[in-house]
């Protein structure tokens, strides 16, 4: 498959225990979700930085990372995974939350400011560049009164675990998406929201 198009898919997150279904790992869960659907192995590199696995689609090779790195630190994940498999062109997607979008809200953009996003601004500072693809899935800001670094690394609220199983699956038709026709991928993300029930 050396000679095909690669296309990288990351997700950004936190890997220790303690942040486990957080409104942060956002974007690694949609890819575990994703690997799932697509039973693909994910293996833990022996160096301990990152996670990964390959399939095909279309004709193109997906590498799937999970850097293992703390979110802060993600580019540092990511660059040692491009080291080891010796990459140097390749698409790239990558999937984290978004608390200046509306909960529920996403956006597939590229080439766009980290935004204050600490894993993006990681990943910026290790490729030398923010010309890469972004879905940016909206977890909504905080209350004032409370830190959004507090927010983001606290779990969903009850009454939002069950639309973060829609937020997921539709997430997953997204990628898909991306992958075939990537404008409509575009509007597809940006028509995504939660349809309020009065």
């Amino acid at each position: 498959m050396e000679n095909k198009p690669k296309t990288i898919l990351v997700g950004l997150w936190n890997p220790q225990p303690k942040y486990i279904n957080t409104r942060h790992n956002i974007g690694a869960d949609i890819l575990f979700s994703y690997s799932q659907k697509n039973n693909l192995k994910i293996d833990l590199d022996n160096s301990g930085q990152f996670q990964f696995g390959k399939f095909e689609i279309m004709n193109h090779e997906i590498l799937l990372v999970i850097p293992m790195t703390s979110m802060n630190n993600s580019g540092q994940g990511l660059k040692s995974f491009l080291i080891d498999q010796n990459i140097k062109d390749f698409n790239l997607l990558v999937i984290h939350d978004d608390i200046d979008l509306a909960f529920g809200r996403f956006r597939l953009k590229k080439g766009i400011s980290d935004g204050g996003h600490n894993g993006i601004k990681s990943l910026d500072s290790a490729l030398g560049t923010n010309d890469y693809w972004r879905l940016k899935i909206g977890l909504g800001r905080p209350p004032i009164s409370r830190d959004p670094a507090d927010y983001v690394l606290s779990k969903f609220n009850n009454d939002q675990t069950e639309e973060v199983e829609f937020i997921i699956e539709d997430s997953m038709e997204i990628i898909d998406l991306f992958f075939k026709d990537i404008e409509f991928a575009i509007k597809k993300a940006s028509e995504r929201r939660i349809i309020d029930v009065v």
